[in-house]
């Protein structure tokens, strides 16, 4: 967990690992020793109310998510939606911590997709979704697996500067959130975790 001084506020800034059952257990308890007075949570606002009213129906996976999924298997249980979200959920609303999600909404995602991913990238990322089952990824640790996964799968130019500006979306709500909460913690995909690092810190 890295930890950030803003402006008379702390925040506590947790990667978690989208997809492990055992992330689960690490979210409740990082919110109920901490007790932080808000908890940011990098999803959409639109994901957040996908997850409050889940009912256990079927997920259907893309290539891509299915070959996720399987080199995640080699380090654990894995379940959809993501534990470490549906804790998140479970643990703030036993608490009667607010839960506020600090990604782009759906709108703003859709419309910046459509400008940053030309044609080409579209075309190289369909090929690529039918071959990534067969690309071979670091298996040292869950960590490295999914890192490379994302080096991998969402390298292309348009993907990256995309991930990069949502990065730069979580840092700035961060910091308006850090304005009213004196005690904040931000439970941000590892994937994202190190550009938003910077970014809160720049």
């Amino acid at each position: 967990m890295h930890e950030i001084e803003l402006n008379g506020s702390r925040i506590y800034v947790l990667p978690v690992i989208k997809g492990l059952v055992s992330e689960g257990e690490k979210v409740r308890n990082a919110i109920s020793e901490l007790r932080p007075q808000a908890v940011g949570i990098s999803i959409s606002k639109e994901e957040l109310e996908g997850l409050r009213s889940y009912q256990d129906e079927d997920i259907e996976l893309s290539d891509q998510e299915e070959a996720y999924k399987a080199g995640l298997l080699e380090f654990g249980e894995v379940q959809l939606p993501p534990p470490c979200y549906m804790e998140a959920v479970k643990v703030t609303d036993e608490l009667g911590i607010p839960l506020i999600p600090i990604d782009m909404n759906e709108e703003l995602f859709s419309e910046r997709y459509c400008e940053l991913i030309g044609g080409l990238e579209l075309m190289k990322e369909s090929f690529l979704s039918h071959r990534v089952a067969r690309k071979r990824f670091i298996m040292d640790s869950a960590e490295e697996f999914v890192l490379d996964y994302d080096r991998k799968v969402n390298g292309g130019r348009g993907i990256s500067v995309l991930n990069s500006e949502r990065e730069g979306h979580m840092s700035e709500s961060l910091r308006g959130l850090a304005g009213i909460h004196e005690r904040l913690l931000a439970l941000v995909e590892l994937e994202r975790f190190d550009g938003l690092k910077k970014k809160m810190v720049d």
